[in-house]
């Protein structure tokens, strides 16, 4: 498995500003982990990042459940389920001894499932939903309609 940084690409945009904006801020805190490197005093700031890691995802996924519930995402029940999934993956990794690299390595595999998969592939729903509701409610919108 490679340590490449994982980088933020405008095609993971899904159009929300707040939520992209913590998508990329995801991906810079992710890449602090290949920022380390191997010593005897590592341990203290790995340990700091993943947490800063673990927290601001949940604060993410709370946002983001608050922003599908405001705007009645049906999946809503659903996508909660895949957000307490990855935390507790990632609460594995935190509390699981490691070396730098293996978590390194883990933590790519959940910074690729979270920031790639989870943006591209299930939190783009909720943007096209909220598309397609906008151009339904704009559709038959008959509020500024008259009736002779």
């Amino acid at each position: 498995m490679s340590n490449e940084k994982v980088h933020w690409e405008d095609s993971y945009s899904i159009g929300i500003e707040e939520i992209d904006n913590q998508h990329k801020k995801l991906f810079d805190l992710v890449n602090k982990l290949y920022d380390l490197e191997e010593n005897a005093n590592i341990k203290e700031e790995m340990r700091d990042i993943l947490y800063a890691f673990s927290d601001y995802t949940k604060v993410h996924f709370r946002d983001e459940e608050k922003y599908m519930a405001s705007i009645g995402y049906p999946e809503l029940e659903e996508h909660k389920e895949i957000h307490q999934h990855i935390i507790e993956s990632l609460s594995d990794i935190i509390h699981t001894p490691a070396s730098l690299g293996i978590i390194k390595t883990k933590m790519r595999v959940v910074a690729k499932r979270i920031l790639i998969e989870h943006i591209v592939g299930t939190d783009n729903k909720i943007a096209l939903y909220q598309a397609n509701k906008t151009v339904s409610e704009e559709v038959f919108d008959l509020d500024d309609v008259t009736f002779d």
